[in-house]
């Protein structure tokens, strides 16, 4: 399997308020903010955290339909947090995109190996995350 880079498609949840959540975590507190901002104006709802601890915590309370971490965070970086999620979600009822600064194969592979759907790499293009998020 390979991470898919088009649009992700899955059963829209029941819900509309829920099937346009979108949680972002990343220890970089300007990024994460300045990405929540920008899916909000595209009428998402979003969700925050600043650690992996906290992006699990929240992903398996609130159960969005989708989720961005960050890969490299203290303690606990998005891949880590990716395969603790996955074990408790299946990938049908949550999407995990993995979002990086570094455009590497060992990121690649690893993110992979721990259950993401796709793979951003900063600066994140708007259109082409808007895209990922687009049901079908």
């Amino acid at each position: 399997m390979s991470l898919r880079t088009s649009a992700m498609q899955s059963d829209a949840p029941a819900d509309p308020a829920r099937a346009r959540t979108v949680l972002v975590v990343d220890d970089d507190r300007g990024t994460a903010d300045t990405l929540c901002e920008l899916l909000q104006l595209a009428g998402y709802r979003t969700l925050v955290a600043y650690d992996g601890d906290e992006g699990v915590a929240v992903a398996l309370r609130e159960r969005p339909p989708c989720v961005i971490l960050d890969l490299h965070m203290p303690r606990m970086g998005g891949v880590l947090a990716c395969t603790r999620v996955r074990q408790q979600v299946d990938r049908r009822d949550m999407k995990l995109v993995a979002l990086t600064g570094s455009d590497n194969a060992l990121d690649r592979e690893a993110a992979e190996l721990a259950g993401f759907d796709h793979f951003l790499v900063k600066p994140v293009m708007l259109s082409a995350l808007l895209l990922l998020l687009s049901p079908a």
